[in-house]
């Protein structure tokens, strides 16, 4: 199923954390609705302020068939475990069974013109993409989160709230930077890398790196895997 298929179609977010909430809340600004949500221990959230049925994951199979939903990610990150992972098996398991996903702008986020985002990508409140960036599938710039001018964020990365990426940063698949961390100009972060929150990053970070301080230095070693 196409991703680039019609917004009227209700969605249905997968997981129910406190990211999907966000999620969830961020469907309904954008003018989705957002009909019900997965979680793996249902009855736990079943009751929730935001009034979304909660059903199980084979539950959601039985009563909504590929092409009556759009699913939305509801899975967050605290690092780029298995290079994003479980939400890479949660995206591939569900499309095998044809179902399509939706990102989303929220409209409390200022996006250039310019700027391509993925229709997977997700774009909280108050972010800021700037002229020229590029979002990948299901990437999350999260709240406060600031993206420059040419900045290139890859698949499944996590932007985490309050991180600012100068211009001409690049960023590879899956990697995650954390909470109010800061990227100098022209910098390259490779694939599955961890920028830990605070971190200030003015050097080149090679694959499956871990950095952290001001300036970031590495504090674990490299990891080449096949992920």
């Amino acid at each position: 199923m196409d991703e680039i298929v019609s917004k009227l179609l209700p969605v249905v977010v997968i997981g129910f954390g406190g990211h999907g909430r966000v999620v969830a809340s961020a469907l309904k600004a954008s003018g989705m609705r957002v009909i019900a949500a997965t979680d793996l221990n249902p009855d736990a959230v079943r009751k929730n302020s935001m009034q979304i049925e909660i059903l199980t994951d084979e539950e959601l199979l039985s009563m909504y068939k590929p092409g009556e939903v759009l699913l939305a990610l509801g899975v967050g990150s605290v690092g780029p475990s298995a290079c994003g992972g479980l939400s890479r098996q949660i995206v591939e398991s569900f499309r095998n069974l044809g179902y399509g996903f939706t990102g989303f702008q929220h409209p409390a986020a200022w996006v250039a013109e310019d700027a391509i985002l993925a229709p997977t990508a997700q774009i909280h409140a108050g972010a800021i993409v700037q002229p020229g960036a590029m979002v990948g599938d299901f990437s999350i710039v999260n709240t406060s989160a600031s993206l420059d001018h040419d900045t290139q964020v890859g698949a499944f990365c996590h932007i985490a709230p309050g991180a600012t990426l100068s211009g001409n940063v690049t960023v590879g698949d899956g990697s995650h930077l954390g909470t109010g961390c800061n990227v100098i100009q022209g910098v390259k972060i490779g694939a599955c890398c961890l920028i830990a929150a605070g971190a200030t990053v003015v050097r080149d970070v090679f694959d499956h790196d871990s950095v952290r301080g001001v300036p970031a230095k590495s504090f674990s070693p490299r990891v080449h895997t096949n992920n």
